[in-house]
């Protein structure tokens, strides 16, 4: 942007453009040149105002902090002329942090908000054709940090935010216009203030992220294709981070081992989609963590491989028996190593590459055969790897993108922008061109026509790379809206997210560590999503609860299971669920 802001707002224009308005200056966006510029006259400087588009097209800014005091100022934009003018009416109450809706009466109304530290219940209408501010009824609660939404019959639906009586508010309330009235309209499962609130193509209303307080929320949620709504479900028994989840054939989802703390983890437990509930199953016979977990191509074994114990990389391996819910040992691989990748091949071996052994990065690859259940050593890699990514391509062979390529973990590693194909035929691996970027603790996401999406990374910020098979080349594409690593991203193949099929959610992860928070990465709750039409990615939602090192499955009715991880500063035992 032209001006660095914080708690600013921004309008979509009837021109296309994007009004950016907070600060001294003003900025607009124009999506046809890619450009931000400033505009010709400058507003109020103020922050944490509220600003809406009128039916004439114009934009009525209202209120915030002006000199560190609630306002009761408002100006209105002019795109034509690009300059602001300052109303000659003030609002009825001062107030920041506040919500504007227009009615379908043209009038817009304006609740809630602060002034000093005590939220307010005033309401009052502003009339576009007067210019005029009137006090309407209060509403029931004080609310500052709430969100409002027009609903389709004209009323307006106030959803949580800060309040007087109890910090915050998990009740909400609608507006009448007609008769000036409001009344309690339903509770939301959590109490939240500064959270989203959208109104779907369907009707209803997507409610994520904001805060309850200090309390860490030990929860899980889905995100279902129907309602986008985040939704907690159930905890699961153990708190679980660098484990793995599987989608087993029944629907049920496999969760085997990690760590809580320090504390490896010998157990597993499945998720039921139909209950929402978490059950243990079957042992493992080694605690391990940073492992891998696969489905094999007859669909009653997952194998279980390396991974991290408490003392050491290990290269055993055991198989999980869906029928019986028990594991069992099986042939341990040539090589111990975590962090590394695990490929079913359309033959229904599997290929382990590279990955962490002691330490150290290693180029070794091997197959597991699931007729003899035993590992078969590979031709190597071409460079050193951990934290890398692997994609079965449409062609058969596998991309393996990325990944650390020093020894030591405590220096700083952005890891490389080289990647390598595997040919099942041949067990050789060739070298392809390089990513725009290094990237480790990357995703790497098959798309419909072959290609393959890279996001994220240590190396950030930077643009997402995509992978073209005929040329064996990588091009650049949009840029994350948050810099972000650790996270997850999950195609949606699922028909039931309707219009979004075939776009990619990235979920979660960590912001790379700075000094203001002791060297620890931040672990993030934003959701955004990729569309491969346009190569640019847009904000779709928050979760319950921030986490990196967390795991995210696709579940048969389209519905996002999102278990784990790590928040700040303990190991997650909650999962929520993804609608669409």
């Amino acid at each position: 942007m032209a001006n660095p802001r914080t708690k600013h707002t921004a309008n979509l224009l009837p021109n296309g453009q994007v009004l950016l308005v907070g600060g001294k200056a003003a900025d607009l966006y124009d999506p046809a040149t890619q450009t931000y510029t400033e505009t010709v006259g400058a507003p109020t400087d103020r922050k944490s105002h509220a600003a809406i588009l009128l039916p004439d097209g114009t934009v009525l800014i209202t209120g915030g902090y002006v000199a560190k005091l609630a306002s009761s100022s408002a100006e209105i934009y002019d795109p034509a002329s690009q300059t602001f003018t300052v109303l000659a009416a003030r609002m009825v109450t001062p107030r920041a942090n506040h919500t504007m809706t227009l009615m379908s009466t043209g009038k817009v109304l304006i609740a809630g908000g602060y002034s000093g530290t005590s939220p307010h219940d005033e309401a009052e209408i502003y009339d576009p054709a007067t210019k005029t501010f009137t006090a309407t009824t209060n509403m029931l609660f004080h609310r500052a940090n709430h969100r409002a939404v027009l609903l389709a019959g004209g009323r307006v639906l106030v959803i949580g935010g800060t309040t007087l009586e109890s910090g915050f508010l998990s009740t909400n309330e609608i507006y009448d216009p007609v008769t000036a009235t409001w009344s309690e309209y339903g509770e939301m499962n959590e109490d939240r203030s500064g959270h989203t609130a959208t109104l779907l193509a369907d009707g209803t209303i997507f409610v994520a992220g904001g805060v309850t307080g200090n309390r860490t929320l030990q929860t899980a949620e889905v995100v279902d294709p129907v309602t986008h709504a985040f939704t907690p479900v159930a905890n699961m028994n153990v708190g679980r981070n660098e484990h793995t989840a599987t989608l087993l054939p029944d629907g049920k989802v496999l969760l085997v081992a990690g760590s809580t703390d320090a504390e490896g983890l010998a157990s597993a437990e499945l998720f039921n989609p139909a209950r929402n509930t978490f059950s243990l199953t079957g042992s493992l016979f080694l605690a391990r963590k940073s492992h891998t977990a696969t489905l094999l191509q007859d669909a009653a074994r997952v194998l279980i491989a390396g991974g991290k114990t408490i003392t050491h990389d290990t290269r055993t391996a055991e198989i999980y028996d869906i029928a019986t819910g028990q594991f069992r040992e099986v042939g341990s691989m040539a090589t111990s190593r975590s962090l590394f990748t695990a490929t079913l091949l359309n033959d229904g071996k599997v290929l382990v590459a590279a990955g962490r052994n002691g330490g150290t990065p290693t180029p070794k690859a091997e197959l597991f055969d699931p007729v003899t259940e035993t590992f078969i050593e590979t031709g190597p890699m071409r460079l050193h790897r951990k934290r890398h990514r692997a994609v079965l391509l449409q062609d058969g062979t596998v991309l393996v993108s990325g990944g650390a390529a020093l020894s030591n973990d405590d220096q700083p590693n952005e890891g490389t922008p080289t990647a390598e194909t595997y040919n099942p035929v041949t067990g050789r691996f060739t070298k392809t061109s390089d990513m725009s970027v290094g990237r480790t603790e990357h995703e790497a996401t098959l798309l419909p026509d072959g290609s393959v999406l890279q996001t994220g990374g240590r190396t950030i910020p930077a643009p997402t790379d995509v992978y073209q098979s005929p040329t064996r080349s990588f091009t650049t594409s949009g840029q994350l809206i948050l810099e972000r690593y650790r996270h997850r991203a999950v195609f949606l193949s699922n028909p039931a997210w309707g219009s979004l099929t075939g776009q990619v959610l990235i979920i979660g992860g960590a912001v790379v560590a700075t000094d203001i928070f002791g060297g620890i990465a931040q672990a993030l709750d934003s959701v955004e999503i990729y569309n491969p039409a346009t190569g640019q990615f847009s904000s779709f939602g928050t979760l319950t609860e921030a986490r990196q090192n967390h795991t995210a499955t696709m579940l048969n009715d389209g519905r996002i299971l999102i278990t784990g991880g790590v928040g700040r500063p303990f190991v997650s035992g909650t999962a929520e669920l993804i609608r669409p």
